[in-house]
């Protein structure tokens, strides 16, 4: 499943590479992670929805990884092996909107951000979990296989974790910027709200707008007045550390 797709930027990137995988030890690794923590002030289990899921979610609780291990590998694997199941319609979905939008994508994070791709090569691993963590090292991103894009579409969760990883690598990374002072939990904070200008104005290469974490949506609303007026990501950056204090230690449940 291995793509090579031309990227007609300004950025002198002539092509980007990616990959869209299933990887079952990741995938068992991603179930088994987000049983035993939660982050973001979310309780993942609480997002699965099917019976079935939710027995097996019961079933490797307080158990380690290698335990869980031998429950999730056969009810996996029998997922992987059936070309009907929904992790095989997922990719045939996640395929076929990379391969129509992904371009556009890039080019999108490259205006908003007003830098080139900070990578010329991702991988996306698809996941039976309704969680999608990433790895900004190794650029690798989890993708949750959502019944008929109903958590939105693949290129959507691109632009949210692609938007991190740009926000990562030109100001967290630069220690000319304020960010690369920030603690841990005020630069998770700033990361997360700033996906709010992924908004209608994305419309229609991302089918449902970037809604975040309900803790997040105070600040949220407050970055995106100045999206709104300034359309400036550095300015909103600035503005971000700026008002940072105001909102970090507000938690919603």
């Amino acid at each position: 499943m291995e793509l090579l797709t031309p990227c007609f930027t300004c950025y002198n990137l002539n092509y980007m590479n990616y990959k869209i995988i299933y990887d079952i030890a990741g995938d068992m690794w991603n179930w088994w992670s987000a049983i035993h923590y939660s982050s973001k002030g979310v309780n993942w289990a609480d997002n699965l929805t099917n019976p079935v899921d939710k027995k097996i979610a019961e079933q490797i609780k307080g158990l380690s990884q290698s335990e869980s291990e031998k429950i999730l590998r056969p009810y996996l694997s029998a997922q992987e092996q059936n070309s009907n199941s929904q992790l095989n319609n997922f990719i045939q979905i996640a395929e076929q909107d990379f391969a129509n939008k992904f371009i556009e994508a890039c080019r999108a994070l490259e205006k908003i951000t007003n830098h080139p791709m900070m990578s010329d090569e991702f991988t996306f691993v698809i996941t039976t979990f309704p969680r999608s963590p990433y790895f900004y090292d190794d650029r690798r991103i989890f993708m949750y296989d959502s019944i008929e894009g109903k958590w939105g579409m693949p290129i959507d969760a691109f632009l949210h974790e692609g938007l991190h990883f740009q926000f990562i690598h030109y100001w967290r990374k630069n220690q000319n910027s304020p960010v690369s002072q920030l603690s841990e939990e005020e630069f998770d904070y700033l990361k997360e709200s700033l996906t709010v200008i992924l908004d209608e104005e994305l419309y229609p290469l991302v089918k449902e707008i970037d809604t975040g974490y309900p803790q997040h949506r105070p600040f949220r609303k407050v970055l995106h007045a100045h999206w709104k007026k300034y359309h400036d990501f550095d300015k909103l950056v600035d503005y971000g550390v700026e008002r940072l204090s105001e909102f970090v230690n507000t938690r919603v449940f």
